[in-house]
């Protein structure tokens, strides 16, 4: 059993000893960067508890059991990304594995001439020049931003991987 499943057998167990119920968790799901430091914490909690004590920096309008009220902060993908709402999609691209990243710059240049509003780019931290965010201006709308997706698809430099933020979501 690797670690990540014993800190999730842990959580669970310590989600189960609280009370607490797993499909009420805010968002449906969790990263922690210290899993044993929030494990303790958990451990040094006693029932009852809601979802509010385990993550006391919930937005005051979450409401237990009602995923449409579960809204998350806005924070930015990077320097590039917009720092203030509102914001516009995002679109996750893989490049060629032996490059300097100057696809990165030729991609958007293409994507500008063909009429796409691109706000900024850049490399996902700690992917070097592999992985990158194109964030799409704020006034994109979805046919736009799937124009744009649809665009990628036909580009032999770059693999969609994901469009991490489709740019209507609802942010607090």
């Amino acid at each position: 059993m690797s670690s990540r499943d014993e800190a999730m057998r842990d959580f669970e167990s310590e989600v189960r000893r609280l009370g607490l119920r797993l499909e009420d968790m805010p968002g449906g799901g969790l990263a922690v960067q210290d899993s044993d430091a929030f494990i303790r914490f958990l451990r040094s909690l006693e029932p009852p508890v809601t979802w509010r004590d385990v993550f006391p920096d919930l937005p005051a309008h979450w409401v237990a059991g009602r995923p449409e009220t579960w809204t998350t902060p806005y924070r930015p993908f990077g320097s590039y990304d917009y720092q203030e709402l509102p914001t516009g999609p995002a679109v996750h691209v893989i490049g060629p594995s032996a490059t300097d990243g100057a696809w990165l710059d030729q991609l958007v240049d293409a994507a500008r001439r063909a009429g796409f509003g691109v706000h900024g780019a850049g490399f996902i931290e700690g992917s070097g020049t592999l992985h990158a965010l194109i964030i799409l201006d704020r006034d994109t709308d979805a046919q736009r931003r799937d124009a744009f997706v649809d665009w990628l698809s036909e580009q032999p430099v770059v693999e969609l991987a994901a469009v991490p933020r489709a740019g209507d979501e609802d942010y607090v």
